[in-house]
């Protein structure tokens, strides 16, 4: 797929501008029900130019936010700004955001052709159709464009979706899961060309998804929602290196994060399982104080000698090639742990381990409130 503009027709770079959200609340309201706070005081500062994903679980108030700020959804209270206009009371066709969402919302009686030029053309474009082209050619499917919705795949569909947000050229871009339809060889190609487009032209970008891979290699920071509420918002790597809390600690990383029980000793490092210890840089913790260690597989290696030590026995072992993954069992633990090695090393079931981490990686949490212990 081509990175670079195909012609002279490619829209012109956009004015970045910042978004912003301050205080955002979504409360839904039915009679005869209970209400539902869906979004619960959000507040997100979002530079020109920047892609944010917001990342989390389905019902967690992601697609709520977007649509709040897409005019598609009242909002409760709280404001939206884009730049130094307040938009929050405006009706969606004044708000100047580009939109695609996972649904496609296609004309089913225009062509994939009619289907891109029609905002342009109602907004009086002169180069719509120049435009159409240069967008077609970026996104490979000039051979769609004569193509009505019902001829199309699903992953076509999001595709043309997709090009009709960014044709507009707006100054924001909201995308809700662009890319969930489309298939590996697809997603890749598509989030490639989706981030030079966003950087060639200078959209503020936010995506909505529930994939850790979109996510940490499109955005420039993400925001992890939970229960209607940013958990934490930074770089994926302080999101990785330093979760804020139990959540976010155990929603991103893959493979998932080992979640094991611990208590703190004597001398300062932690007790886990039977016969294991850990040291933790947490400075707050206090003898006797139980604890959820956190361990990412990506963390763990083969202890030193004298280094304190998880011992533990090899369940099965995964040659990934790149690197492998070792499921192992530690006594006095209900659960076992998945640890990731490195590509020279081999392990065969049975064998017996001793696993350490740097203690700055191993993340201590309150296990009654999931909140980090530091």
């Amino acid at each position: 797929m081509t990175t670079t503009p195909t012609s002279a027709t490619t829209p012109s770079t956009t004015t970045a501008k910042s978004l912003v959200l301050r205080d955002l609340h979504k409360n839904y309201v039915a009679r005869g029900r209970e209400s539902f706070h869906a979004v619960k005081g959000i507040d997100l500062d979002i530079r020109p130019g920047e892609l944010v994903a917001l990342l989390g679980p389905s019902g967690c108030g992601k697609t709520t936010t977007l649509r709040m700020i897409a005019g598609l959804e009242t909002v409760t209270s709280g404001d939206i700004r884009i730049g130094d206009r307040s938009i929050a009371d405006l009706p969606p066709g004044r708000r100047d955001i580009g939109v695609g969402f996972e649904s496609y919302a296609l004309y089913p009686p225009l062509n994939v052709r009619e289907n891109l030029a029609y905002g342009l053309k109602a907004r009086g474009a002169k180069d719509a159709d120049a435009r159409v082209r240069a967008m077609a050619e970026r996104l490979e499917m000039t051979e769609l464009l004569d193509l009505r919705p019902a001829a199309l795949s699903s992953g076509q569909k999001q595709r043309v979706a997709l090009a009709r947000a960014l044709i507009r050229n707006p100054p924001v871009l909201l995308l809700d899961e662009p890319l969930s339809h489309l298939d590996a060889a697809q997603r890749q190609r598509v989030r490639r060309e989706l981030k030079v487009l966003q950087r060639e032209f200078g959209y503020t970008t936010i995506v909505i998804t529930h994939d850790q891979l979109e996510a940490l290699s499109l955005a420039d920071r993400l925001a992890v929602m939970d229960a209607g509420v940013i958990q934490q918002f930074g770089t994926a790597d302080e999101i990785f290196d330093d979760p804020a809390n139990l959540f976010v600690a155990d929603f991103v990383g893959e493979p998932k994060i080992n979640l094991l029980e611990g208590v703190v000793d004597e001398d300062g490092t932690v007790r886990v399982g039977r016969d294991g210890r850990l040291r933790s840089a947490a400075r707050s913790i206090r003898p006797g104080q139980a604890v959820t260690v956190g361990l990412r597989p990506q963390d763990s290696h083969l202890a030193a000698d004298g280094e304190p030590s998880v011992p533990a026995e090899v369940v099965v072992f995964e040659d990934l090639l790149e690197f492998g993954l070792g499921t192992v069992r530690v006594e006095g633990l209900d659960s076992s742990l998945v640890v990731q090695t490195p590509a020279d090393v081999r392990w065969r079931r049975g064998d017996v381990v001793r696993l350490s981490a740097p203690p700055q990686r191993v993340h201590l949490f309150d296990p009654a409130t999931g909140a980090r212990v530091r």
